[in-house]
């Protein structure tokens, strides 16, 4: 069979209507991680399976963690040792305050063309099309050498225990290539940001806040340690450069609190203060040499502030406990993927883009991580990430896709699986 025939067999098995309806379905199904709330993934993976049931794949349901299942779909397409994996998750953020809305955030309502409703964009929509993909490749019948398989993977938002659990199981072993189905404004993007995420937490002595002198205040610490993670950014910038796809490397201070934790009194100093750093890395940083430059600026400052007060108390002939400490913990170590453009999931990747959009591929990098992160890392897996819906909008109010660039996506993942498991 000739590819353009075994194309035509594949793009006239992917229907709007009902891609449309398998988003709206699963936009509908409030699969935000809230144990308060009691809402969770399991609804919106046992809709995901009972899809995958009633067109003959095959599938299994493997709890993570108490209401947060994986949905494991496959199917095998032909003879031939290459597994091509297609990745969506289930959960979606929080829709915050739904009276902020214009929509219902699991309305999925349907105007001008798009789709709004948590999870539209990041990621339900992009899911459906995966799994029409998917259907569309076993419907059509086409010869291909290779098998295909479907995560619908839990907790991609928070602490990525789905694609854990997924590589834990042993179903990443036999993959050859994954497209990460996030949103990307339909480029192709063949790397992602790395992350070292931290936490300096700084004890001092608590204190009446008219009474300063009889506590140690830990605010200059956290001033410098602010200031100190500016300088590791601007270190890292003039060594590192900008990468042509990710940008600037960063070190962002995300969470400054102090107490700790607990309410704050304005006529209390506190006597602990929490800050926790989100740093972005890109091709060329060294993980561990971060680790170490952040360790550092922990001793540096812990060293600085207690020769400040040494100073200071003398110049005030003050005799106190002098007891500043600063813990660093790692929270996070996830590296940096980056696929070669000359890599087979690329260039299939690059061709059905072309195919489908009429226009040449734009390649890009993700700015932040997903479990492809954890797919290349821990089993050397090459990825690509594509997808309907503007990159900047999931976690929004009023998020949206549209259905026009979602329908294409589809296409596009379709011939992906087409073009990387072609019979010869």
């Amino acid at each position: 069979m000739a590819m353009q025939e075994k194309i035509k067999k594949v793009l006239a098995r992917i229907d709007r209507d009902e891609l449309i309806g398998l988003a709206a379905d699963l936009v509908r199904i409030n699969s935000v991680w809230d144990p308060e709330e009691g809402s969770n993934e399991q609804q919106a993976a046992e809709y995901v399976a009972g899809w995958a049931q009633k067109r003959g794949f095959a599938y299994q349901l493997e709890e993570v963690a108490p209401g947060r299942p994986n949905v494991i779909i496959t199917w095998r397409g032909g003879p031939g040792e290459k597994t091509l994996m297609y990745e969506g998750h289930t959960d979606v953020v929080t829709p915050g305050d739904p009276s902020a809305w214009t929509t219902d955030p699991f309305g999925a309502e349907i105007r001008d063309g798009r789709m709004y409703g948590r999870g539209s964009c990041d990621t339900k929509g992009n899911l459906a099309a995966m799994l029409i993909a998917m259907a569309a490749l076993k419907k059509a019948g086409v010869p291909l050498q290779g098998s295909i398989i479907g995560g619908v993977l839990c907790d991609e938002e928070d602490r990525m225990l789905g694609v854990r659990h997924f590589i834990e199981q042993g179903h990443a072993d036999r993959v050859s290539g994954a497209v990460i189905c996030e949103p990307q404004d339909g480029l192709i993007c063949t790397c992602q940001k790395g992350a070292v995420r931290a936490e300096f937490f700084v004890s001092g002595r608590m204190s009446h806040g008219a009474m300063p002198l009889s506590g140690l205040n830990t605010a200059p610490a956290v001033a410098e340690i602010i200031r100190g993670l500016h300088r590791l950014e601007q270190q890292a910038a003039a060594t590192c450069g900008r990468d042509v796809h990710l940008g600037w490397p960063s070190f962002t201070p995300t969470v400054v609190q102090a107490p700790a934790s607990g309410p704050s009194q304005l006529n209390v100093m506190p006597g602990q203060a929490r800050i926790k750093v989100d740093v972005r890395t890109i091709p060329g940083q060294d993980h561990q040499q971060v680790i170490a430059d952040l360790r550092g600026l922990a001793r540096r400052t812990e060293q600085a502030c207690l020769e400040h007060y040494q100073q200071y108390d003398a110049f005030l002939d003050l005799e106190r406990r002098r007891e500043l400490k600063i813990q660093t913990t790692i929270l996070t170590d996830r590296p940096c993927t980056q696929t070669p453009e000359d890599h087979p999931l690329v260039q299939a990747a690059d061709r059905a883009s072309r195919q489908v959009t009429g226009k040449e591929p734009q390649h890009a990098g993700v700015p932040g991580a997903t479990n492809g992160t954890f797919l290349w890392a821990l089993k050397d897996v090459p990825i690509v990430t594509l997808g309907a819906g503007d990159r900047f909008v999931p976690h929004q109010v009023d998020e949206w896709v549209d259905l026009d660039s979602l329908f294409q996506t589809a296409e596009i993942y379709a011939l992906i699986g087409l073009y990387f498991l072609a019979a010869d």
